[in-house]
């Protein structure tokens, strides 16, 4: 399709684009982010020791980046190799660190999520400038618009929090900060602010979600009443099925429920309204899906690693890095007019598992579940540490209020064994955590109890 048609479409499809760069042509995008990652990577070797160090290793020139398969000749990295560096220097700057001892940097610091270890991330003023702008974005194509209130839901330590303040301010937006943390004893004060001021836009760690709703439940506020107003709410923190989106709009009342991925690390992507993958955010970074056998791109659809390189060169830079997640890729163009390509994580690698012949994922049993039998679809799971010592899935499972006839979960055992061919035990349980709801965990069963 010429240039010309394709941006024609663009703009028919994506009634509201944020800027130019939503109106490219997918090829153009390429164009645009071999140009940005050329001058990222020749900033990174002329002022980054980590880099300069790892280009000079692999023979690696950034002036030769003249298309996106360059990126093949670059070295991947991951958390691991910080934390080496890290414990040698026996300091938190491991030689990534952009612009953060410039008298106007107003550095400050966050954290990686801790599941292999915790490193620091440095952030500057620029970099708080330039994320935030991106990161308007983002939250664009989830269905934010000026106006109204802003619920801050990152915790501290988490590079969202640098961020957040900066996209009410762009949207003139009124700012609402909770006393305490995002965990489910603090539900009632999250609860008192979204009664109170009422946002039209909600973004919430998905576990969280079931805590407020659980508490409303007890202060006798339905879902519906308590996010009534809201035509937008955003979950992170763990991938989400066809079916939990659907529960969570039966449950809430919102017409919108989109998905958002991000990392501290600078990986950014947000569901469009057709809800089918996530558009890479383009202005904050550049996603593959890497073959782990290979090293080179997965094909459409195959899982692989999830490797992406920041654009925004100031603060802590992260070029070529596996984040540890799982991930599948779909290139196609999307009928909403955005170019960037849609990626899905599935759950990361350290949380995969064998069972006969298989290596699933606990996305894999949630899907599989509410494919099988609709009406678990957000049914509350826990797959077991013991079940899987054995060879067995074994699940304990809330089994849907008002089942009746032949149970869902008898009907889940019998599907669930002929389509992954092991032993499944499904036992059902009055309750779980509420921190374990919305991604199936694997606990001991003794933990899941906790």
């Amino acid at each position: 399709m010429p240039a010309r048609t394709a941006r024609a479409a663009n703009r028919m499809l994506n009634r509201e684009p944020f800027d130019a760069l939503d109106r490219l042509s997918p090829a153009e995008l390429e164009r645009w982010w071999v140009r940005r990652l050329r001058s990222v990577f020749t900033i990174a070797e002329r002022e980054l020791p980590f880099y300069r160090e790892r280009f000079a290793a692999a023979g690696f020139d950034p002036a030769s980046l003249r298309t996106l398969k360059d990126l093949d000749r670059m070295p991947i990295f991951a958390k691991a190799d910080l934390l080496a560096v890290q414990g040698r220097s026996q300091s938190q700057r491991v030689g990534i660190e952009r612009g953060a001892d410039a008298p106007s940097s107003r550095t400050t610091f966050s954290l990686s999520s801790g599941t292999a270890g915790t490193t620091f991330i440095t952030h500057t003023a620029r970099w708080r400038r330039a994320q935030g702008m991106s990161s308007c974005r983002a939250h664009w194509w989830a269905g934010l618009r000026p106006g109204g209130s802003l619920v801050m839901s990152a915790p501290a330590w988490h590079s969202y929090a640098a961020i957040q303040p900066f996209i009410a301010m762009h949207f003139g937006m009124r700012c609402v900060v909770v006393s305490g943390t995002y965990l489910p004893r603090f539900a009632d004060r999250v609860i008192d602010a979204i009664v109170h001021f009422r946002p039209r836009f909600v973004t919430m760690f998905l576990p969280m979600v079931f805590s407020i709703l659980d508490a409303a439940r007890r202060r006798g506020i339905a879902g519906t009443e308590l996010f009534a107003g809201a035509t937008s709410l955003v979950v992170t923190g763990a991938a989400i099925t066809p079916g939990m989106r659907e529960h969570l709009k039966e449950l809430t009342g919102v017409e919108r429920v989109a998905e958002i991925a991000g990392t501290s690390e600078n990986l950014l992507a947000v569901d469009c309204p057709r809800a089918e993958g996530l558009h890479v955010v383009p202005d904050t970074c550049y996603a593959q899906v890497i073959d782990r056998k290979t090293g080179l791109p997965a094909a459409d659809g195959d899982r692989g690693s999830v490797v992406h390189s920041a654009l925004i060169p100031y603060g802590s830079l992260y070029l070529r890095y596996d984040s540890g997640d799982v991930g599948v890729i779909n290139h196609a163009p999307c009928p909403c007019g955005l170019p960037s390509p849609r990626i899905k994580l599935l759950g990361r690698w350290e949380d995969c598992f064998t069972i006969g012949a298989r290596t699933m994922l606990p996305y894999d049993v949630q899907l599989a579940l509410e494919e099988e039998v609709p009406e678990l679809k957000g049914a509350a799971c826990v797959i077991t540490r013991e079940g899987l010592a054995e060879g067995k899935l074994r699940l304990l499972l809330i089994e849907p209020r008002g089942a009746s006839g032949t149970s869902p979960l008898d009907q889940a055992r019998a599907a669930l064994a002929r389509r992954f061919e092991v032993a499944v035990e499904i036992t059902p349980v009055r309750d779980l955590p509420l921190r374990f709801k919305g991604v199936p965990p694997i606990l001991s069963e003794r933990e899941a109890q906790l």
